[in-house]
């Protein structure tokens, strides 16, 4: 376990935002870091250690910058690559720590029968939005044939019941307006009658 100098972090950190600096993205350092850091210690978390950011900012540098996200992905492949050829190199090695080699697989890379799935969705967007979303996401490899099934089922679940509620919307207007017609009807009618009398 690695250690940290916490006074240190929380005052760099501090200033960063004071400076309202922190963590900018610099294409032409953080592309490299990402692709250095993905071929040595392989993980997103390593990353975010290196270039003290959050998991958050992180990701909004995947979503906002391409050439970052590609270099991430190209990253991630070749993590990817020396985890399986670790795995070759160490087939007929008797010390070789197979159990541990296939957990690391399983929680990186979905290998094996443990996989854990991390979804890049806007909360905010309604379900049709998301469903690209989804596609975007899958066709970068994220998910198995499995997993992007069950997620396109919660995603119509929630497609059906936005669609009740927007329908249910619809017909409350339709009687907001009706009623209004109703209400200046009336006035109207009672304006005309009270017209005809004094004529």
């Amino acid at each position: 376990m690695s250690k940290i100098d916490a006074e240190k972090l929380y005052l760099q950190i501090k200033e960063w935002k004071d400076l309202k600096n922190i963590n900018q993205y610099k294409e032409e350092y953080h592309c490299q870091m990402i692709l250095e850091v993905m071929n040595n210690e392989g993980t997103m978390a390593s990353f975010c250690k290196k270039a003290n950011i959050s998991a958050q900012k992180f990701y909004y540098w995947i979503k906002t910058h391409p050439l970052f996200k590609e270099c991430y992905l190209i990253g991630k492949m070749y993590s990817r690559a020396n985890w399986e050829q670790e795995g070759e190199n160490g087939k007929d090695d008797e010390n070789f720590n197979f159990v541990h080699w296939r957990n690391t697989g399983a929680c990186r890379y979905g290998a094996g029968n443990v996989n854990r799935v991390r979804l890049e969705l806007d909360p905010e967007s309604n379900p049709y939005e998301q469903y690209q979303q989804l596609i975007r996401q899958a066709g970068d490899e994220e998910f198995t044939a499995s997993e992007i099934k069950q997620l396109m089922e919660s995603i119509n679940v929630g497609r059906s019941t936005y669609e009740t509620f927007k329908l249910q919307e619809s017909i409350d207007k339709m009687q907001e307006d009706v009623q209004r017609m109703q209400i200046n009807h009336v006035n109207h009618s009672s304006t005309i009658e009270k017209t005809t009398k004094t004529d």
